[in-house]
């Protein structure tokens, strides 16, 4: 299953005169974007591209309805899904849903599904300097099939934290970054332990993110391969 953060793809923001929330993307509906992910060894496994659905203000508040489209390495459709973003209270929060692989939604789509998840904060991208920590997040996914139990997924990601600031270039262009870590815990009927470094572009979003195993040892990474900002 892929972490959090390829995930991640897929963080946004909003305007900046919604308090402090720092736009991790362009806020304007209709903008769409690629992240396409990659064994260790450079060999695309897939790719998702997403697209910004609505935006509503609620007071400062600011929430986003963005729809994901995944696919497999020989451009094979596997799964819709929607999952929501906002900012709230001058912080940007993204639903702890992106965690889960759109294709493992889609596997489970005739069982009924009982999702309780907590919303994942990004840094203010002015103001945040190396070692700011950040909160963790958790998933806890109950399943079950006609009226039986059949088990529960876990995702926990916790030190969470800004590493540094620096210049990173992807296949879309150029960007300054963010650089945040995090470990992720992911428990169904086995507990797997992976680490991750993630690339965020103020305006744009996540650019690249890397994944470890608990050794430390480079499982994959996935790139911001397209952006068209409306």
């Amino acid at each position: 299953m892929k972490t959090l953060f390829s995930l991640l793809t897929l963080l946004l923001g909003l305007n900046v005169m919604a308090q402090d929330c720092t736009p991790f993307i362009p806020t304007t509906v209709g903008s769409t974007w690629e992240i396409t992910s990659f064994t260790a060894k450079d060999k695309v496994q897939g790719k998702s591209t997403y697209e910004l659905l609505e935006k509503t203000n609620e007071g400062a508040d600011v929430n986003f309805k963005i729809k994901t489209t995944t696919y497999d390495k020989k451009g094979k459709e596997l799964a819709v899904n929607t999952f929501e973003a906002g900012c709230k209270n001058g912080v940007f929060q993204v639903d702890m849903e992106i965690a889960i692989d759109a294709s493992t939604m889609d596997a489970y789509k005739e069982m009924d599904l009982e999702i309780d998840a907590s919303d994942l904060e990004l840094p203010n991208f002015e103001t945040a300097e190396a070692g700011t920590e950040l909160k963790d997040g958790t998933l806890t996914m109950k399943i079950s099939n006609t009226g039986m139990n059949i088990g529960a997924l876990t995702i926990h990601t916790t030190n969470r934290k800004v590493e540094a600031r620096e210049s990173y270039t992807c296949p879309a262009g150029t960007f300054e970054c963010l650089v945040i870590s995090q470990t992720t815990q992911t428990k169904m009927v086995m507990k797997i332990e992976t680490s991750s470094k993630e690339w965020y572009a103020k305006e744009i979003g996540m650019v690249r993110s890397e994944f470890y195993n608990k050794k430390g040892v480079l499982k994959g990474y996935s790139l911001l391969t397209a952006i068209n900002i409306q």
